[in-house]
Formats: structure tokens, C-alpha cells, sequence
């Protein structure tokens, strides 16, 4: 391995000498008179080289090199000019520093190689690694995931399409530029990634908006070690791709490499590599996307580990006056990268919430220690126009919310999906559930109460329009009617079980059913629209919607007006799946709340929605009854 480490420079400068330009024969002498004299003592003396004169030069002509005019200028008439100062030769300005940077991090890879080895070797827990081991250095695997799974054969067969192909003559620098990146197959190809990339800020970033495009895009083009991390790389690429009919193969393959890579990064030293923001930006990522694959068991780890980095940072106290704790980022250098540390915040804290609401877990993210302002709009981020924003506090409290941008809505939606759960799930011994005035209706009122104002105080610009394409939008509307019902749901189980007046009952029926009636308009509104653009959650709240409608036939079953709502419902979400597997869990669900006689015609029609391939969406993840 030494010896290999030892013969790079040599390989390099060969490099370096093999880039120059070649000396162009038409132009130059390259007759003998290039090799020198000898003088009467032997000494030797080098001939001075012949220069071609700019004329022959630019017209690539055997040049004679007399001055003050040579023999074709002379032949031809025109005015022979020589150009004294000779252009340089060899390799580009900084060429040599950047061999010299990339040799430095291969001997660094080479020797963490070797004591990993040695150590390893020493603990009698592996083998000595040879060269035919699949993991030494230099022969990584190119054509296939190294890890095992069923898409590996189909890994295989698009390596040969879709990523960078290495023959035998360029083997040795290709493994090369893998060991440098700390890859282990190739890239895809250079316009692959440019689709993906602005597939990605297309169709994913607005819905999903806390990576900063301008900046990205220029990271992507310095250096590798400055590069943002390939797991992040592979993570949007994955997303981009699950929304492609293109490349649409290709998602599953990304996210088993995102995932590899942020596990490895985990594994280097202590563990500090994984301290950026970029690191919880991928996880923030491989969440969404568990969940969109109804990979729940996962989904709802990789959400843990999201909020846990986000607060190791310190991402909920970036606004907040206190102690000091302990810090593991430096400071923000503009209000750019502080904005898009509180997207980061705010994204993991929406995660973390929708995460709960499903299943009626605990959020791992206590409301009470959040100190941050909420996001700014799309626009002042994306142009590096410092905006002031209010709190999350202030914004439930009554604030002025005339400037709330989009995600700041959502992100106020999903405080209060995570302020129903201990209302539902965390007994008190004062709720009194049986009593009107106990804890229990007092919290029910006042969580009604902000969700009110809020509707009535929303500006113009998060008002549903037919005009309206943004996401968080058109999200931020249905989550406010889908937190209405599950907040009034549970109120209706309440009050039936402890025999409470009917009125009660009824109100919250109403309530729940005028909210299932605006989701469903609200679906229908946006139905022209590219569905993959949509928040990935939007059909938990058709779901929430279609639960309603089939609790209301049960007692109504004439009601050709909810019936058609239903089936609308479902033929939303059967649409929803084709970009966003997630619906195909809440189908197989509504497909037990349906069972019955009364929902044969509802049955019936839409037939091919109850064809789902979620066999155990039943047991992975049992989906919150109260909502």
C-alpha cells in the first residue's frame, strides 16, 4: 500500500506532463536543429529554439523563422510579425496545489484504511484485507448498491444506462476521483443530475421549502470536500426521482445510498461529522420519504433523529434570550444561512408533529422550548432580503399575522395538530371529562378557539383562490379543517361516553362535517393542478375528510350529497397514490370503515381503489382512531 502511495506523485506529474499541448508541427521546427551543438571542448550548447512568426502561426504554416521577414511573408507580401513573448506551457494556475490537496486526502484515506485494519486485525474481529477483497481501497464495486436488496439486479441493469461507465484504460484515475469523494460507485451521469436537481426545486422544495437553491447550486460546484454531502445529494435526487416518470426506477436506489452514506458519516471519528446542517436537512428528507413509501416503522426513527439533531444544534433556541448552552454550530455569517437554519428548525418540528397526529405517539419536540421566529417568505429567502417575523406564541396569541408567509402557516397547522395529542392522550386528574367546566372542555375550547381565530384572521394571501398553485397554501387550508375534525371527533366520543347533553354532540357533528365538506372542495378546486407538487400529508387529511363522511352515513344513508362526497374522496386519494404511495395506506383503511352493506355502491365505484398492496398497513402502524 506504500509503495502504491509512493508511485501517485510520479503517476501525477506524468499527468501534468501529458496535459501540456503538444508542439504542433506545422508550425515549429522539429527537424534536428532542435537537438543542440557541441563546442571545440565538447561542452555541449543548446540551440535556440525557432519561433514561428504570427502569421504562419495562426494559419498552422511552415514557418523558415528569418528575420526581419520570413519566406512565406516574403512570397506572399504581407507583413511578417513575430511575437517575442511565448505563451506559457505546462498545467493551469492551481493545477499542482489541487494534485497536491487530492493526494493529501488519499494518503489521509489510505492511512485511516490501514490502522482501521490493523486495529480490527488486532481484535481478531476480520480477516486481513487483500486485493481481491471487494473493500480494499480501489476496488469498490461500480455497477451494483453495496448493499443487499431487491433492487439490486435492478441496480445493475441501469448502471449500463444511467451511471458514469469506467473502462480499463481509466480505471486508476476513476478510483481515484471515488476514493477522494469517499464514494462507492459511480455518480450518475452529469445530465441525470441536472434533472433531478431541478426536478427537485420544482416540484419538491415548495412543498418542502428549507434548502437555499442559489447557494446549493453553487456548493455543488467547488471542490469536493466542500461540496454538500452526498447522502443530501442522493436525497433530493431521490425525491426528484420518485416523482418522475422518467427516472422513476431510480428512487429506491438514491434512498438506499442516502441512507448508507449518513449512516457511515455517523461512524467516522466521534460521530461529529454528522453536526450540520446539511446532515439534518438529509434526514428531514429520508422522513418524507419513508413515510411516502409507508416505511412507518423507519418513518417514525428517522423523525426522532431529525428533531434530535435539530435541537443538538441548537436550531430551536436561534431567537431566544437565556442561559447559554452548549454550542456545536458557528454563528450564522448572514440572515440568509439563519433563515434557512429556522426552515430546518421548522420543517423537523412539522415532521416530528404530523409523525404523532397519525399514531398518537408523544412529539419529541417540547413546544416550551422553542425560541425561534417563524419563516420568512419564499421570496425574502430565496432573494436575501432580511424579513422580521413574529414567534410561533405571538401568532397563536392574537399577533398581527398580516405578514405570515405560507410556511408559517403550516408550520402554526402543525402546532396545533401537536397541542391535540396531550390534549386526547395525556389524562389529567383534574379533565373532568363529565363536567363542562373541567379541564378537559376548557382545553377543548381554547384549542377551538385559536383554530377560529386563526380562519377568520388568515391574510388575504393564504386564502384558497382558483388561482392559487402554491403548496403550502393550498396545504396550510386543508390542515386547518382536518385539525377541526380531529379536535371535534374526539369531543363527540367524550360526550356519548359520559352521556352529556346531546346539543354538544350535534355541534361537534356539524363542525366536523362543514370541515370534510371545505376539504372536499378544496380537493376539487385544486384537481387540475400536478398532485406530486402537494405536501405529502394532504392525504392524511382526505383520509380525516372520507372518515367523516362514511361515520355520517351511518346514520344517514340517504344522503346522496355526502355519498357523492365520499366517493369523491376516494377517487382523490386513488389519484394521490400514483405520486404519493402514502394514500394507499388511508385506502386500505377506509376499506375496513366501509365494510358493510350501507357501502356497497360506494364499494363498488371505486373498486380498483380498494386493490391496495399494503397487506400489514394494518398492523405496521395503527392509525390514530381519534382523528
Amino acid at each position: 500500500m506504500a509503495d502504491s502511495v509512493n508511485s501517485l506523485p510520479q503517476h501525477f506529474g506524468t499527468q501534468a506532463s501529458l496535459s501540456q499541448p503538444p508542439r504542433n508541427t506545422t508550425y515549429e521546427d522539429t527537424a534536428p536543429t532542435a537537438a543542440g551543438q557541441t563546442d571545440a571542448d565538447g561542452h555541449y550548447i543548446p540551440r535556440p529554439k525557432r519561433i514561428a512568426c504570427v502569421l504562419c502561426r495562426r494559419r498552422k504554416l511552415r514557418c523558415d523563422g528569418k528575420r526581419p521577414s520570413c519566406g512565406t511573408c516574403s512570397r506572399l507580401g504581407h507583413e511578417c510579425i513575430f511575437d517575442e513573448v511565448r505563451k506559457k506551457s505546462g498545467p493551469k494556475r492551481g493545477y499542482v496545489k489541487q494534485l497536491e490537496a487530492r493526494l493529501a486526502q488519499v494518503e489521509t484515506l489510505l492511512k485511516t484504511q490501514e490502522t482501521r485494519i490493523r486495529s480490527a486485525q488486532e481484535n481478531g474481529s476480520i480477516a486481513p484485507a487483500t486485493n481481491d477483497s471487494p473493500d480494499a481501497p480501489g476496488a469498490f464495486p461500480q455497477d451494483e448498491v453495496s448493499m443487499s436488496s431487491p433492487e439490486g439486479a435492478t441496480d445493475r441493469a441501469l448502471s449500463g444506462q444511467v451511471f458514469q461507465q469506467t473502462r480499463a484504460s481509466s480505471r486508476a484515475e476513476f478510483e481515484g476521483g471515488l476514493i477522494s469523494l469517499g464514494l462507492e460507485e459511480p455518480l450518475p451521469t452529469r445530465e441525470v443530475i441536472d434533472e433531478l436537481t431541478a426536478i427537485y426545486f420544482e416540484k419538491i422544495h415548495p412543498g418542502l421549502p428549507m434548502i437555499h437553491r442559489p447557494r446549493y447550486l453553487a456548493a455543488t460546484s467547488l471542490a469536493p470536500a466542500s461540496r454538500p454531502p452526498i447522502c443530501l445529494q442522493y436525497m433530493m435526487w431521490c425525491h426528484a426521482a420518485s416523482v418522475s416518470d422518467k427516472h422513476a426506477s431510480l428512487h429506491n436506489i438514491f434512498y438506499q445510498r442516502a441512507r448508507k452514506y449518513a449512516e457511515l458519516d455517523e461512524l467516522k471519528g466521534f460521530g461529529e461529522c454528522v453536526v450540520t446542517l446539511a446532515h439534518c436537512q438529509t434526514w428531514v428528507l429520508i422522513t418524507t420519504y419513508e413515510f411516502k413509501m409507508m416505511l412507518f416503522p423507519r418513518a417514525w426513527l428517522s423523525a426522532g433523529k431529525s428533531a434530535r439533531l435539530a435541537v443538538m444544534m441548537g436550531l430551536n433556541r436561534l431567537d431566544g434570550q437565556g442561559l447559554d448552552v452548549k454550542q456545536t454550530l458557528l454563528p450564522p455569517k448572514d440572515w440568509t444561512e439563519k433563515e434557512e437554519r429556522r426552515r430546518v428548525f421548522w420543517m423537523t418540528f412539522c415532521i416530528d408533529r404530523y409523525a404523532s397526529v397519525g399514531t398518537g405517539w408523544p412529539v419529541t419536540i417540547d413546544e416550551r422550548d422553542i425560541s425561534v421566529n417563524l419563516p420568512a417568505s419564499e421570496e425574502s429567502f430565496t432573494g436575501n432580503k432580511p424579513q422580521q417575523t413574529i414567534r410561533l406564541p405571538d401568532a397563536l396569541n392574537g399577533g398581527d399575522i398580516s405578514l405570515l408567509s405560507p410556511f408559517g402557516g403550516v408550520v402554526i397547522l402543525a402546532c396545533m395538530f401537536g397541542r391535540n395529542i396531550p390534549h386526547l392522550h395525556r389524562p389529567d386528574p383534574g379533565d373532568n371529562d363529565h363536567d363542562l367546566t373541567g379541564g378537559y372542555w376548557q382545553r377543548h375550547r381554547a384549542l377551538d378557539n385559536i383554530l377560529l381565530h386563526f380562519a377568520l384572521s388568515m391574510p388575504s394571501h393564504l386564502r384558497l383562490t382558483v388561482a392559487t398553485t402554491n403548496p403550502n397554501v393550498i396545504f396550510c387550508n386543508m390542515a386547518i379543517h382536518t385539525a377541526t375534525i380531529c379536535l371535534h371527533q374526539a369531543a363527540i366520543f367524550k360526550a356519548e361516553k359520559n352521556r352529556m347533553p346531546e346539543q354538544i354532540a350535534t355541534e361537534c357533528k356539524r363542525r366536523c362535517i362543514l370541515a370534510a365538506d371545505q376539504i372536499s372542495n378544496i380537493m376539487k378546486m385544486i384537481s387540475h393542478l400536478d398532485l406530486s407538487i402537494m405536501n405529502p400529508f394532504m392525504a392524511f387529511c382526505v383520509y380525516v375528510a372520507a372518515r367523516v363522511f362514511i361515520q355520517y352515513l351511518k346514520f344517514r344513508p340517504d344522503d346522496s350529497a355526502a355519498r357523492s362526497s365520499l366517493q369523491f374522496a376516494l377517487t382523490a386519494l386513488h389519484a394521490l397514490k400514483n405520486k404519493n404511495p402514502l394514500a394507499e395506506s388511508f385506502i386500505a383503511q377506509l376499506d375496513l370503515d366501509i365494510g358493510g352493506a350501507a357501502f356497497g355502491e360506494v364499494r363498488d365505484s371505486n373498486k380498483a381503489c380498494f386493490t391496495s398492496r399494503v397487506p400489514s398497513v394494518r398492523t405496521s402502524f395503527p392509525i390514530q382512531r381519534s382523528c
